[in-house]
């Protein structure tokens, strides 16, 4: 990739508990383009919302990045100042949550809540913020905006509020939007339209999405390139459209088995094995059926070929002797 704007290089982040420290984000590399749509994808508990936080600086407390870099246009933003990444914050790089009702203040009315970002990182004047904030509102596709800015928050439906965080990632022409889960709290066919709104205001804009997701499907739909993230780590990344074609990793053929549209009407679905991470090696190998005696060896995510990689043996090179290289 040319010119990323983010770059997160063999990040490690732990969570600190009585004295222990527990690895949560195990050696995690990425890159997002300028203008690129790009997904990460894994089950509940995979890391995926904790690398999110850990771009701008927003891991919670008892969580810290231990080493590793996360470089926001050649800037390392680990061991950032609070002030740095604060002015970093929304006017630079955005975020849109799963939960809008939570991301949302209940004690503030939306249009206070729109003014106050949009004076605090791109125009002072409280007039022409509030114009601007009305402007936004419109844009997402908002009918009544000088209703909804006037509202609070708990009047609003949950796809509504959405749609009002979405105006707020995009008020100071970030970037970046990191989007963890926009759409899993809302039903499925507003999940639609807020998905179809976020990428079509941030390809109109050239804002580059990390698109958040435990739905391969949203991924699928909606991004360029794709990470799958298991148990703290990446394992494999690619060009979608090859990865989907032509999944390396056996969790991501796992993730893909279990897809409804795959399968004849009424057939069974298939499921992941159950059980959780393997403590040692490869963290799939205890739900995976193919796992092999060299698997108890943690296999790398190969630097090369850049279009797409898995950290599994059974898909790295060979060499002359027979060993994976």
């Amino acid at each position: 990739m040319e010119n990323p704007i983010l770059i997160v290089e063999k990040l490690n982040v732990v969570a600190r508990r009585k004295g222990a420290a527990h690895k949560i984000l195990d050696s995690v590399s990425l890159q997002v383009g300028e203008g690129e749509i790009a997904g990460l994808v894994g089950e509940s508990g995979s890391g995926k919302s904790m690398l999110g936080s850990a771009i701008a600086g927003l891991l919670p407390r008892g969580c810290e990045a231990e080493s590793g870099q996360v470089l926001w246009r050649g800037q390392n933003l680990i061991g950032a100042s609070e002030d740095a990444l604060s002015s970093l914050r929304g006017s630079q790089i955005a975020y849109v949550f799963q939960e809008p009702m939570t991301a949302l203040n209940p004690t503030l009315r939306v249009g206070r809540q729109l003014v106050d970002v949009i004076k605090r990182h791109a125009q002072p004047d409280a007039a022409a913020a509030k114009a601007l904030a009305l402007g936004l509102l419109a844009n997402v596709r908002i009918e009544t905006p000088q209703e909804v800015f006037e509202a609070w928050p708990h009047q609003l439906s949950g796809g509504m509020r959405q749609r009002v965080l979405i105006a707020m990632a995009f008020s100071c022409k970030p970037a970046l939007i990191v989007a963890d889960e926009p759409t899993t709290a809302l039903d499925v066919t507003v999940q639609a339209q807020v998905l179809s709104l976020l990428l079509t205001l941030a390809r109109e804009r050239g804002t580059a999405v990390l698109l958040i997701s435990h739905d391969i499907g949203v991924i699928r739909r909606a991004s360029e390139t794709m990470y799958v993230m298991y148990a703290g780590r990446i394992v494999e990344r690619g060009r979608t459209a090859a990865v989907l074609d032509a999944p390396r990793h056996p969790y991501t053929r796992a993730l893909l088995d279990g897809l409804p549209g795959r399968l004849q009407p009424k057939a069974r679905l298939n499921a992941l094995r159950p059980g959780g991470p393997a403590s040692s090696g490869c963290a799939f190998r205890s739900r995976c059926a193919s796992a092999f005696d060299r698997c108890g060896e943690v296999p790398p995510l190969p630097t090369q070929p850049p279009a797409g990689a898995a950290a599994c043996w059974l898909s790295q090179p060979i060499n002359v002797e027979g060993e994976s290289a």
